[in-house]
C-alpha cells in the first residue's frame, strides 16, 4: 500500500533539502518517462549525492538531481517542474519521488529499499 501526497511548490526547496540530508548515500534509480521520449533509465542503482531546486540564474525554478561516486557524479536537470509528489509506504519511508514537467515529461527517482540491499549484500553470490 502506497501513499501519495504532493509537495507544495513553495516547501521544495526545504523539503528536497531535507531529503537530501535524510536520503545521502541512498541508492536510487531514476527513470524518464515522457510522450514524446517513452521510458528511459536515467540512473540505474547510484547513491544519491543531492536533490535541490536552482536558487539563481536563468535555470532558477530547475530541479537538479546529483547521483554518482566521487569523481563519476552527473546531474540529471529537469528545467521546468510543475509538480513533486512523494510516493510513501505504510511506515512512511519514501519510495519514488515523482516530479513531472511543464512537458508532462516525469522524472521518476525510486528509493531503493535498505531491507532489499542489505539482503542481497549479505547473501551468497
Amino acid at each position: 500500500m502506497h501513499h501519495t501526497r504532493e509537495i507544495p511548490r513553495e516547501g521544495w526547496a526545504d523539503y528536497l533539502l531535507l531529503l537530501s540530508t535524510i536520503e545521502r548515500d541512498q541508492q536510487v534509480r531514476i527513470q524518464a518517462e515522457g510522450p514524446a521520449l517513452g521510458d528511459q533509465t536515467v540512473a540505474w542503482n547510484l547513491p544519491l549525492v543531492d536533490i535541490s531546486v536552482e536558487e539563481k540564474g536563468s535555470d532558477a525554478g530547475a530541479i537538479e538531481v546529483t547521483v554518482g561516486r566521487p569523481g563519476e557524479e552527473f546531474t540529471h536537470r529537469i528545467p521546468r517542474p510543475e509538480h513533486v509528489w512523494a510516493e510513501e509506504s505504510d511506515s512512511g519511508e519514501l519510495e519514488c519521488l515523482d516530479i513531472e514537467d511543464a512537458d508532462h515529461v516525469k522524472t521518476l527517482i525510486y528509493f531503493e529499499s535498505r531491507e532489499l540491499l542489505e539482503e542481497a549484500s549479505a547473501s551468497p553470490a
